[in-house]
């Protein structure tokens, strides 16, 4: 059997501070339920910094370790020295993450690969304390031509749609997540795609200064995606 959400619309105003949203509906990956866009964004986003302040806290002790071998005389000072170094990067990522997640929209609409909004997603949500328990692959597909839309807006769907995904995955025996992108013609396409959930068919439709997204569900698995306008050659 399958189960499908209808296609919604994210909409963004330029000219405002921040986006402003209508008619959002995001799936939470439990089935039939959803939350609005702010609320979807507010779970996602106190799951990361959970995670976030974990890995920050496992640093910290370890540059503590490393620190008091330093102070009592280590047998190899520079190697201890090299690994200081080592956890002073990995603490440096990590502010960059949190201020990743901080960080606020400025509501404009840029010409921007699907490749970097996906990159971004999918450094913080390595985050996520269920991401151990899933497989989560990525397949990127043709990138000849830039999409337009809001980068952080962007990103922030597809943590939201990859939380989904990887809760949905949980409840299958395939517990995996494959995130596909690329162009269609003239819109860029995103797919988040639970267990052995298959694409969905027809597309939601992008309109300008929106992203669209739909999600298909069957007995083993879901697929979400995401629609914007692509620019260029076949583009309007």
């Amino acid at each position: 059997m399958t189960r499908s959400l209808r296609p919604r619309a994210v909409r963004v105003e330029s000219g405002m501070n921040d986006a402003t949203l209508e008619t959002d509906a995001f799936p939470t990956g439990k089935p039939g339920d959803t939350r609005s866009y702010a609320e979807a964004w507010s779970v996602v986003s106190e799951t990361l910094v959970r995670g976030i302040a974990h890995a920050l806290s496992n640093r910290i002790a370890t540059i503590g370790t490393i620190a008091e071998l330093l102070r009592v005389g280590g047998d190899d000072p520079h190697a201890m020295s090299e690994m200081l170094g080592i956890e002073t990067e990995r603490l440096e990522d990590l502010l960059e993450q949190m201020r990743a997640l901080s960080a606020r929209s400025a509501g404009r609409m840029e010409a921007m690969r699907l490749s970097d909004a996906v990159a971004g997603a999918m450094a913080l949500h390595s985050y996520h304390p269920e991401r151990r328990s899933v497989t989560v692959t990525v397949e990127p597909g043709d990138e000849s031509r830039p999409v337009l839309g809001d980068p952080l807006l962007l990103q922030r769907q597809l943590l939201i749609l990859l939380d989904a995904a990887t809760h949905a995955a949980l409840s299958h025996e395939a517990r995996t997540v494959r995130v596909r992108f690329g162009l269609m013609g003239k819109v860029g396409v995103a797919r988040v795609i639970a267990g052995n959930g298959h694409d969905t068919g027809a597309l939601p439709e992008s309109v300008p200064g929106a992203i669209a997204h739909a999600m298909a569900e069957t007995d083993t698995g879901v697929a979400y995606v995401l629609v914007l306008p692509a620019l260029g050659a076949g583009a309007e």
